[in-house]
């Protein structure tokens, strides 16, 4: 009985081995290098976002006091990423480039 539930979890070590590494991979070699440039995004605003979440939630306790390295740098992101959204934005309502015609 022993033997049979030894195999079971290495079976489950490797399907999850193989979800967690395989499949990911699979998806990323198809995927296009704007498909890639999204879910960087959105792992960028989520790690940040989270971040953020903890900050709302460290002023509930009364020893804390200041920002650590981690909470200034997952700031740092956010307005980065900001500023290069709302410089894509520009790109895309066709305002950038500036292009001067010659008269």
């Amino acid at each position: 009985m022993g033997q049979a539930h030894g195999w079971a979890g290495f079976s489950g070590r490797a399907l999850h081995a193989l979800a967690v590494g395989v499949l990911p991979a699979m998806f990323l070699l198809r995927s296009t290098r704007e498909e890639i440039y999204n879910i960087l995004w959105a792992l960028v605003f989520g790690f940040a976002t989270l971040n953020i979440l903890s900050l709302g939630t460290r002023r509930f306790e009364q020893d804390k006091t200041g920002l650590n390295f981690g909470e200034i740098l997952a700031i740092l992101v956010v307005l980065v990423s900001i500023v290069l959204l709302g410089w894509e934005m520009l790109y895309l309502f066709h305002i950038l480039p500036i292009r001067l015609t010659p008269r």
